[in-house]
């Protein structure tokens, strides 16, 4: 008894030490068995050793202890087994319930974390987070400006691009090599020539009637276009 007049209470034993209780027990009755199968042995050996000797109550005797023994063990092979399913079942349980401690504890920690995180403070810190990614983006457009004034017109600039195409052109063609042309010329020359004798003899073989003259002078201009169209000029 304390000072207060009352017996303190036990600590209640945890599961881990019935298992571990439990199993010395389990070690005890693997001992016990092992020495009852001595003993039979025994038993059987000397039943059969007084049965040579011809004693018979002597060997009787001995198959009654053979039979006690083998009785004992039978029932230490049923209270082993039971202890073995019993640890079986505490093991089961006691790993059940760390397993549950645990989940029971992980609740607890992420209910303390909600309770000190508030809906509206995350979403004042979004908006935050959302106003400062925007006053980054107006100061990359702003570093992005170019410095000065520049007051050159679009439409300057395409007619400069027109002007310098132009350019490029003209070099491309005065670069260009010239082609022959002496086989054409003279060809030409040729059928100028043919087309002349050609209106010559028609000239000179028309005949000599008279006409009037509005009529010879269209005559002759028809003629004489001719002779210039055949001439080339």
């Amino acid at each position: 008894m304390n000072l207060f007049g009352r017996a303190k209470k036990a600590p209640k034993p945890k599961i881990s030490e019935r298992i571990h209780e439990l199993k010395e027990a389990q070690e005890m009755l693997d001992k016990q068995e092992k020495h009852l199968e001595k003993k039979m042995d025994e038993a059987r050996r000397l039943a059969l050793q007084k049965s040579r000797q011809k004693n018979k109550k002597a060997a009787i005797f001995q198959l009654k202890r053979k039979r006690m023994f083998e009785k004992r063990l039978n029932q230490l092979y049923g209270q082993r087994e039971n202890v073995e399913k019993l640890i079986n079942a505490m093991e089961v349980v006691a790993f059940n319930a760390k397993h549950i401690e645990k989940l029971k504890a992980g609740k607890n920690e992420l209910q303390q974390a909600i309770k000190e995180v508030d809906v509206d403070n995350v979403n004042e810190l979004m908006d935050d987070i959302n106003e400062q990614i925007g006053m980054a983006d107006e100061i990359g457009e702003a570093m992005g400006q170019t410095l000065g004034n520049d007051d050159v017109e679009e439409e300057d600039l395409e007619k400069e691009l027109e002007d310098l195409q132009n350019e490029e052109m003209e070099a491309e063609l005065l670069q260009a090599p010239e082609v022959p042309i002496k086989e054409n010329k003279v060809e030409s020359k040729e059928s100028k020539n043919i087309v002349t004798a050609d209106v010559l003899s028609e000239l000179k073989s028309a005949p000599a009637a008279p006409i009037s003259a509005p009529k010879q002078k269209q005559k002759h201009d028809a003629q004489l276009e001719a002779v210039t169209a055949g001439l080339g000029i």
